[in-house]
């Protein structure tokens, strides 16, 4: 595949998973699926956190994936 398109799909994966961090984000696509039975809801805890983790998690691991993407865009002619 190319590289400008592997790097791209880092990027976006980046910002899509951080953005699932975000509680108006949340409510409104992970939160519709539940509301109309597509996935299955958790029971909801006295913690920070979400279906996919903690907030911080998501946001390091999502930053993560940003870099890895502008990482591969910098260095696509080697």
């Amino acid at each position: 595949m190319n590289r400008v398109l592997i790097g791209s799909l880092f990027i976006i994966c980046g910002l899509a998973y951080g953005s699932a961090a975000i509680d108006a984000v949340y409510s409104r696509t992970l939160g519709w699926l539940v509301a109309n039975r597509w996935i299955k809801e958790y029971p909801v805890r006295k913690t920070e956190k979400t279906a996919l983790g903690r907030k911080p998690t998501i946001f390091l691991y999502s930053i993560a994936l940003i870099i890895i993407g502008i990482f591969i865009l910098w260095n696509r002619n080697n």
